[in-house]
């Protein structure tokens, strides 16, 4: 059989492609991250509850994500993350290597993107940039990562978990004061927000909550 990629909506279920739903209700196998989004995500889509699925994060093995590809010889598998694009910052891209490895195929539904997303809101023209994915989690870690940004030229875009937000604007104060900045918040979602320009103003366009968001420092 097979394995394919299905992207999903990244906050707003109206976002979900005709593809992507024929291969929700069609498959046989579904992966995901964690049981309880990925079934709420099936809901909302208008999917059945599957009989069948196996969680993929990143405290599977490697052991874990071979026998996952076993599975996918035999099933018509489609693998979700907890919203977006699977293979983007999530343990997906080690199961397309198995599979790939094991000779099964693999194919994608495209769709929402949170990165797309982001840099089409933006308002930045960005030739290129870097993207530094999910920032460290260690308090010193983070500390080396932001003072070495402080003397970077080329843009960069970076991420992390919403209870992470205050604490990463806190270090682009710190650090970055003089950089130019683009906070992307909760995306899609009827609270979506954009706010650009110095740290100092997007502190003050900031309510401090906990949000998914994306940050672009140039």
């Amino acid at each position: 059989m097979s394995l394919t990629l299905v992207s999903v909506p990244i906050g707003n279920s109206g976002d979900v492609t005709l593809r992507a739903l024929e291969s929700l209700k069609n498959a046989t196998l579904y992966i995901g991250e964690e049981r309880k989004p990925m079934f709420r995500l099936l809901k909302e889509l208008g999917v059945a509850t599957p009989s069948h699925y196996e969680l993929l994060n990143e405290h599977s093995s490697q052991q874990e994500i071979q026998s996952l590809a076993e599975l996918c010889r035999d099933q018509q598998a489609v693998l979700v993350t907890d919203c977006g694009t699977p293979g983007f910052s999530d343990p997906g891209a080690e199961l397309v290597h198995e599979c790939r490895k094991q000779k099964i195929a693999v194919t994608a539904n495209p769709g929402a993107s949170s990165l797309t997303t982001f840099l089409s809101l933006s308002g930045v023209k960005l030739p290129q940039f870097d993207f530094k994915g999910f920032l460290p989690r260690e308090t010193s870690e983070r500390e080396i990562f932001f003072k070495a940004l402080a003397s970077y030229k080329t843009p960069v875009i970076v991420m992390d978990t919403p209870y992470r937000l205050k604490k990463t604007l806190a270090q682009c104060e710190q650090f970055l004061p003089n950089k130019n900045f683009v906070l992307g918040l909760d995306l899609t979602k009827p609270n979506e927000q954009v706010a650009s320009g110095s740290i100092k103003n997007i502190l003050k366009q900031y309510s401090g909550g906990k949000q998914e968001f994306l940050l672009l420092i140039h």
